[in-house]
């Protein structure tokens, strides 16, 4: 008996004697709306140009932020706070209300070269950057939210960020304080130009009112008219903006050389030189300047003195630069107008140290009085740009400003409405100033010293070919009218450059055109086919009609033209142009000579959409001798990864799984990638691989809080339509899915979801029911394919959502006495047409909904002002 009892005793001791390092995991929790705000998501990710290290910026919604960045072949890393960004809005339903398309614009226009580089307040890549040498990594730092807070308690001045920069062989960091931008060169230098915090204005003290000037007498009134002051006779001459402080930081020597009253600046891409723009109180010493980053050099004025210097730009090679300048006009009090300047940097003028550079200045080229200007127009600053070739530029101008005054007394409240408008009075309010005084395009041409006006008020739009010679403009006036209730209509015509001259190409063409590289070809899809217009001969083929393949969406189901399936790009010298059919690539020539499928079928054939992925981001043109990356997606299965396809047109699998990848991005210089892949489980860390995709490594973990709580998981489901159209589903099914039990479930309908299969859903409130909150409280959640059959908009989502239900019955595990449906704009149209119908659910929420078709065709978008009947008659509503 004592024997037993001392056994008894032993094993009840050995229980307490289990090593303290055996803890039993806490069980997982369902997600609750505390986790919403904590919620970390990775942003600006960054690659080293060797390929070695990776930097990017991890944080809450709410909450201070880090930067973090990390040796890859170590796994060492170094961790610096930042402020967070604030609350954000509460975010609206993932599908976006359907608008025309916008009327096409002359084409954006850079106001030079730029570096990587960053400022507060955005976030994003351009707020940390690795040095061109790979030597270092620079970021901005926001004071953190505790930090200002105990300010403001304290009354203090709020504390200021900095521009750290780290040496990534020690780690040691130098801080520049109240620094709040950067720019780095594009290639290796050991400088940084960076913004210190610009001084405070002093607000001068308001000076002692004038007397006020005895009263007129008016027609036996004694009191002042002075509902109308007169106006000055001539506008005032604008001041110029003045600049601040710009400071240049050698970084092998950490001396700083500080630059006064830079209004815009940028480093050259041979990195030799900086450019920056001066505007000071001091009008003297404003100017356009070139400072060669040798540091016994003084900058070089290409023009200065008294005025206003804007929109610098330079051609591809920087070999040249253009800007304008409103020098202050001759005539006292007179306004001054915008001038074009020309300067030519040959290589004599990159070092400062030769005569020709110091003595090399800009020259006038173009002014409001230059031959081709039209009478009265004159020079605006809102684009200017080198033709790719850089032998002529773009122009911004105007004709005179037209000014409206209302009458004396009262200003009456009254809408004028007429049939005969071409826009409604709500988008003429919209798009007032824009309307009522338009900016048009001219040429100048540098080699003849020639202007030409391109557009005017018979053709407002253009769109110039790469090399500068022809361009595309078009002339929207004759179908203004239909804009609204129809679509966006435009008659295109080729224009001549060097004359102006112009030819009708297409008349009420909806859409745009493409030029191909070269400028031999434009490219166009009618709904059905691609087809190509040489130019200048205008001559049309149409390159895909004889091709056995679609080019246009398969399952399009709205009344307007089908979209194409995209393209590639073109191959150089325009000799050909890769176009996409829904699964596989075909390389066309653009005269319709040829056509070869370059991916031999092997797409349609396994159900698997291909799609190039450039990882050059200055890639202009493809170049079949080297293997093309190919995005890979398998439309069935959903299934994601990359394929190769080899010059010899060998197509080789490089990887593919059950999740969704985000495209690859490329260190310069090193054969490493990063990209984002996901699933429904798992959020969207970055994982590092080479252009081989062998081996995925995943070197970040945003949120290791997801291991306490419990997800949901995601399968595709298979079923048909009431019209027997074959369609797929979601199904969001809880972590825990007990087969043997009963689950509620939401409904949740927009128009197809399937694509998001792989869509990690981040825990947050919103317009629509958040399917990762559900799942993980213990709901089956499911998001159905809808097919339309134009006209019948609601009858077609029944036709469609009710058999998903019915099919995932099928499987068990549903309480058909606990199904909801939720719907937000056009899936809340949805929803309140389909609990009219059936009995099926138990619970709905329609948000945003429509409920009335016929009162809402006449509502009016007042963002844009376009009235709402183009969207029923050509777009999503499918009235048709």
């Amino acid at each position: 008996m004592f024997v037993s009892n001392r056994r008894r005793v032993l094993a009840v001791l050995a229980l307490f004697c289990i090593p303290a390092f055996v803890v039993a995991q806490p069980p997982k929790r369902p997600i609750t709306a505390a986790d919403y705000d904590s919620w970390n998501s990775i942003q600006g990710q960054t690659l080293s140009r060797d390929g070695k290290f990776l930097a990017y910026l991890v944080g809450p919604v709410v909450g201070d932020r880090e930067y973090v960045i990390l040796n890859l072949a170590t796994g060492k890393e170094w961790r610096h706070k930042t402020a967070g960004a604030a609350p954000e809005a509460t975010p609206g339903d993932p599908s976006i209300e359907p608008s025309t398309p916008p009327a096409p614009t002359t084409p954006t226009v850079p106001t030079g070269p730029r570096g990587p580089g960053g400022r507060f307040g955005g976030g994003g890549p351009t707020r940390i950057a690795f040095t061109p040498d790979n030597k270092r990594v620079v970021f901005l730092v926001a004071p953190l939210r505790a930090e200002v807070e105990a300010a403001q308690k304290a009354k203090k001045d709020p504390p200021k960020g900095a521009l750290c920069i780290q040496d990534l062989a020690t780690g040691n960091v130098r801080r520049i304080e109240g620094a709040t931008s950067f720019e780095l060169p594009s290639e290796p230098s050991p400088y940084l130009a960076y913004r210190p915090e610009r001084p405070a204005e002093k607000t001068p003290k308001p000076a002692t009112p004038a007397a006020p000037p005895p009263k007129a007498k008016t027609d036996g009134d004694d009191e002042l008219d002075d509902q109308q002051p007169m106006p000055p006779a001539v506008p005032p001459r604008a001041v110029s903006p003045t600049g601040s402080e710009l400071g240049l930081r050698n970084l092998e020597d950490n001396t700083d050389r500080k630059i006064a009253d830079v209004i815009s600046f940028g480093f050259t891409k041979d990195a030799r030189q900086l450019w920056y723009i001066a505007g000071s109180k001091k009008e003297e010493t404003n100017g356009v300047y070139l400072l060669s980053l040798e540091k016994s050099a003084a900058a070089h004025a290409i023009l200065s003195g008294k005025g206003r210097y804007t929109s610098l730009t330079w051609d591809d090679k920087q070999t040249q630069l253009a800007f304008l300048c409103d020098r202050e006009a001759s005539t006292p009090g007179a306004r001054s107008k915008l001038t074009v300047y020309h300067w030519s940097r040959t290589p004599a003028l990159v070092s400062t140290k030769t005569e020709a550079a110091s003595n090399s200045k800009a020259v006038e080229v173009v002014t409001a009085t230059t031959s081709g200007m039209r009478a009265g127009w004159e020079i605006v600053d809102r684009g200017l740009s080198f033709a790719a070739d850089g032998q002529s530029l773009y122009i911004s101008t105007a004709p005179p400003r037209k000014t409206t005054k209302d009458p004396p007394g009262e200003r009456p409240n009254v809408e004028l409405w007429h049939w005969r408008d071409e826009m409604i009075v709500p988008m003429q309010k919209v798009r007032g100033t824009a309307t009522a005084n338009p900016t048009y395009r001219a040429v100048y041409h540098l080699g003849d010293r020639r202007l030409v006006q391109i557009t005017d008020e018979s053709m407002a739009n253009i769109n110039f070919a790469r090399q500068g010679h022809w361009a595309y403009g078009s002339d929207d006036r004759p179908y203004k009218t239909l804009v609204g209730f129809d679509a966006n209509y435009n008659d295109l015509y080729l224009v001549n450059v060097q004359t102006g001259q112009r030819q009708m190409i297409l008349r009420k063409k909806e859409g745009e055109l493409t030029w191909s590289p070269g400028g031999k070809y434009l490219l166009h899809h009618d709904g059905k086919n691609w087809l190509s217009v040489a130019v200048p001969s205008l001559k049309t083929t149409n390159l895909t009609a004889k091709i056995p393949a679609s080019f246009f969406r398969e399952e399009h189901d709205t009344p307007n033209p089908a979209l194409s399936y995209s393209m590639a790009g073109w191959t150089a010298d325009d000799r050909s142009v890769l176009l996409y059919d829904r699964f596989d690539i075909w390389l066309v020539a653009p005269d319709g000579s040829s056509a070869k499928n370059l991916t031999q079928g092997a797409g349609r054939k396994a159900g698997v959409q291909l799609r190039y992925l450039p990882l050059d981001p200055e890639e202009r043109t493809i170049d079949l001798a080297k293997p093309l990356l190919l995005r890979a997606e398998n439309l069935e299965t959903r299934q994601q990864g990359f394929y190769r396809l080899q010059p010899d047109g060998a197509l080789e699998q490089l990887h593919m799984a059950a999740r969704g990848f985000s495209a690859p991005t490329k260190a310069k210089d090193a054969d490493v990638c990063i990209l984002t892949s996901t699933t429904f489980y798992d959020p969207p860390d970055v994982y590092v691989t080479t252009t081989k995709f062998d081996n995925l490594r995943k070197v970040t973990t945003a949120n290791p809080q997801k291991a306490q709580l419990l997800w949901g998981k995601a399968e595709l489901i298979k079923y048909r339509s009431a019209d027997g159209v074959p369609l797929s589903g979601i199904l969001v099914k809880p972590e825990n899915f007990d087969p043997a039990k009963k689950y509620p479930m939401i409904v949740y309908i927009y128009e197809r979801l399937s694509q998001n299969l792989h869509n990690f859903v981040r825990p947050r409130a919103g317009t629509s029911i958040n399917a990762t909150y559900y799942a993980s409280n213990g709901y089956l959640v499911l998001m159905p394919d809808i097919a339309y059959t134009i006209g019948y908009p609601g009858q077609s989502a029944l036709k469609c959502v009710l058999p998903a239900i019915d099919a995932v019955v099928d499987q068990g595990g549903v309480n058909e006495k606990a199904i909801g449906i939720q719907g937000h704009s056009w899936g809340g149209y949805q929803t309140a047409y389909m609990i009219t119908q059936t009995n099926r659910f138990r619970a709905a929420a329609a948000g945003a909904p429509v409920v009335n078709m016929i009162s809402a065709y006449d509502g009016i978008r007042w963002s844009t002002g376009l009235p709402r009947q183009f969207q029923y008659e050509r777009t999503q509503s499918r009235i048709g």
